[in-house]
């Protein structure tokens, strides 16, 4: 055989090889993101009706809170059989899967309670195989089962009472093969095509390539050489004379912007996350699978020794070591492989502050292999997190109680109306024959007045308010109040001074309604103040918000009644009407502000409002 045709076989074998590689290996790949992305819809799907059944059960508790185990169990089965909306958000979380073809929720005995198709109700539960047993098979298995047979792999997630109790239901996501074929033959028939043209050019241009063997084998190993080095594609050689040199020039500096390119993605997917980090209050480091530092938002500064960007590639045993109780928490959850939730601890940072701090350490793991990729520590406030936690307790409660507040005053209004009525009957007939009686029926009348007012008062607090908003300054809004009120405070023997760190503070608010607002803090400051003294006016302009605060000093806020000055009629003073406070608190919320105190008994109190910064 002649030379010529042996490096032409020889060629035609290589490409067929190659082609089979990458053929082998884009099929391999593609199993892989096919059922990956099949198991994480069905997970999806599962976690989507965990997570409706639980609010399901969660708005039933609120109700009437299960008092045993056994209670919470029935509840649980009567919101599955009853629920009238839990059929159709079956069928709706199939229809937007794209690869579901039934979800079924089983009980303990296996009998379907709840299925996107009627028909299965107070059945067994037909037997299917794991998809989670089937997806551990090699890709190429699972391709090929794909390609060959039709069969049916359901994913279950437990859902219990109790992690110690088998779960009282099994939710479980059928995907049915058919369903992957279809996503996948397609992609396989062009693979197909492709190699055999790929196979079919190379055998063309084999003949023509085997002539000029010799001169572009060396320049050819002259640009491997090249990229071996690094180089770029308009650092090689020019191949003006042969064109088959030229096609595989252009086809490398093809690949080499595709790899610009790929790198120019991860940099930009680097750069979204770090923007990510930024922009988040809890302290987020990442580290690699050999615990280096790799990313870390701006709040970690608080907790490094180093910047952050000189605390990049340094090992977690340096940036937190074991001889500081933060460094042995977070070692000792790494090296045992422990995952940390919220775990409290009180840490001191490097500038001395000490604070109460509540540490998670989670594995950041590669699917679907699960290996151990790198850990994720954060470090939250537990303060700002009680706090957040409180304000959304208080906002709950009046939220509640305004519900409730609406219909007992209806239902009192109208009894008030008609007593009132027979009461002016009554007075038109005994007035003459009683003259001694008008006393007492007027004292009735005047107390079904103030009661009336009561009521009245109480449906204008729970009337929705409309809001104004145009620009006000709260600079301008604390003069003007500290003006309104020095008179009265001048005679009592009481300062009021303003101060700000910024020369205006413009917020989008109603001026009026912020006015009053802010007025009650102040008067209520200037009424328990039986001394003479000093309350201050003082506006801030933070990073992320313009604070204004309101200090008297007082005698302070007892700890037990601290967590109800905000409630609707509750007071400590004698002639108080126990609304201005809950006005207030309303008016802040409305402006998506918040307002919170500290207090100290024998010393006084301070309000803060928070606005939050216009964008």
């Amino acid at each position: 055989m002649a030379p010529r045709t042996r490096l032409s076989l020889l060629i035609v074998a290589l490409v067929g090889v190659v082609a089979l590689a990458l053929s082998g290996l884009y099929l391999h790949g593609l199993a892989e993101a096919k059922f990956e992305d099949v198991l994480e819809l069905a997970r999806i799907s599962g976690e989507q009706v965990k997570t409706f059944l639980l609010q399901r059960v969660r708005e039933q508790s609120a109700r009437a809170a299960p008092a045993s185990l056994e209670e919470a169990k029935a509840l649980w089965r009567r919101v599955v059989r009853e629920d009238p909306e839990l059929s159709s958000f079956l069928v709706s979380t199939i229809a937007s899967s794209g690869s579901v073809v039934e979800i079924l929720v089983s009980d303990q005995q296996g009998v379907v309670v709840a299925a996107s198709n009627p028909e299965r109700v107070d059945r067994p539960a037909p037997r299917v195989s794991g998809l989670l047993e089937w997806g551990r098979q090699g890709a190429l298995q699972k391709l090929r089962q794909v390609l060959t047979s039709a069969r049916d792999l359901e994913l279950r997630v437990p859902l219990g009472a109790a992690p110690t109790d088998p779960p009282v239901f099994t939710i479980r996501v059928v995907v049915s093969s058919v369903l992957l074929r279809n996503a996948v033959v397609p992609q396989v028939r062009n693979l197909a095509v492709v190699s055999l043209l790929g196979l079919v050019l190379a055998a063309v241009l084999a003949g023509l390539i085997s002539s000029l063997a010799a001169r572009p084998l060396e320049r050819l190993s002259r640009m491997i050489d090249l990229i071996s080095q690094g180089q770029s594609a308009a650092e090689l050689p020019s191949a003006t004379q042969d064109r088959e040199l030229a096609a595989i020039q252009s086809k490398l500096h093809l690949l080499g912007e595709q790899v610009r390119g790929a790198a120019e993605s991860a940099s930009q997917w680097r750069g979204n996350v770090e923007q990510l980090l930024e922009r988040l209050e809890d302290a987020v480091l990442l580290f690699d699978r050999h615990g280096k530092l790799v990313m870390a938002s701006r709040a970690a500064e608080r907790y490094l020794g180093p910047g952050r960007w000189q605390a990049i590639g340094r090992p977690l045993e340096e940036l937190f070591p074991e001889s500081t109780p933060l460094g042995a928490l977070i070692q000792a959850s790494a090296r045992l492989k422990e995952p940390l939730k919220d775990h409290p601890l009180e840490v001191q940072s490097p500038d001395g502050a000490v604070s109460r701090l509540l540490v998670s350490v989670e594995a950041i793991e590669d699917y679907p292999a699960r290996q151990r990729i790198g850990a994720m520590v954060t470090l939250r406030d537990a303060e700002s997190r009680r706090q957040l936690e409180s304000e959304l307790d208080v906002s709950y409660r009046r939220e509640a109680m305004g519900r409730i507040l609406r219909g007992v005053a209806h239902e009192i209004k109208n009894p008030l109306n008609s007593i009132h009525l027979h009461l002016q009957m009554l007075k038109l007939e005994v007035g003459e024959k009683a003259p001694e009686a008008q006393p007492e029926i007027d004292v009735i009348t005047r107390e079904i007045r103030n009661l009336d007012r009561m009521v009245v008062t109480l449906l204008d607090f729970t009337r929705p308010l409309e809001l104004k908003l145009g620009d006000t300054d709260l600079v301008s809004l604390a003069r003007d109040i500290a003006a309104l009120v020095r008179p009265e405070a001048a005679r009592k023997g009481i300062s009021v001074e303003v101060a700000s760190n910024t020369e205006t503070a413009s917020i989008r608010a109603d001026q009026a309604l912020l006015r009053q607002a802010v007025m009650n803090v102040v008067v209520n400051g200037l009424e328990c103040m039986s001394q003479p003294g000093r309350l201050g006016l003082e506006v801030e302009r933070r990073p992320d918000a313009y604070q204004l605060l309101v200090t008297d000093q007082g005698p302070g806020i007892a700890p037990e009644i601290r967590d109800r000055i905000f409630d609707l009629y509750f007071t400590t003073k004698g002639r108080g009407s126990g609304i201005g406070l809950a006005m207030t608190y309303r008016v802040v919320a409305l402006h998506n502000a918040t307002i919170d105190f500290a207090s100290e008994m024998g010393k006084g109190t301070t309000f803060r409002f928070r606005f939050p910064l216009p964008a």
